[in-house]
């Protein structure tokens, strides 16, 4: 959330989100399978697969690293102090970048909810794939 108040910008996080996944196993050998790369309910909720193996195919954070700390025992993963003091740098460069258009009319006092989509790489970098507003 962004507060604007007397025209100062202010970004908070909330600790709490989700990981969507996907039906099918990534791969680029078929780009064109939608239930590969895209994650959003309104894709994968007409595959029947869906919710297979996890309801809703989401899991918390937490969930997500018990998961890849059960399968990949051998790999250092750290979701808590790795990945999202990198999805909260990327929040903060976005906020950063657009602070002169957040409040464009210099109301008095408003707020905006955003919605971040990350993605994490096989070197558990994390990249900003989009910013939703009313998420």
């Amino acid at each position: 959330m962004v507060t604007s108040i007397n025209g100062n910008i202010c970004g908070y996080w909330y600790k709490d989100g989700y990981i969507r996944t996907a039906c099918k196993e990534f791969s680029l050998k078929n780009v064109a399978n939608k239930y590969i790369h895209l994650t959003n309910d309104a894709i994968q909720k007409s595959s029947n697969s869906y919710g297979k193996y996890e309801d809703g195919n989401k899991l918390s954070y937490k969930e997500f690293q018990k998961h890849f700390t059960f399968h990949c025992p051998g790999m250092k993963f750290d979701f808590e102090n790795n990945i999202i003091p990198q999805m909260k740098k990327l929040a903060t460069d976005t906020i950063k970048a657009t602070h002169m258009s957040i409040d464009s009319k210099r109301n008095q006092h408003s707020f905006e909810l955003f919605g971040y989509d990350f993605m994490v790489d096989e070197n558990q970098k994390v990249w900003l794939i989009e910013v939703n507003t009313n998420p």
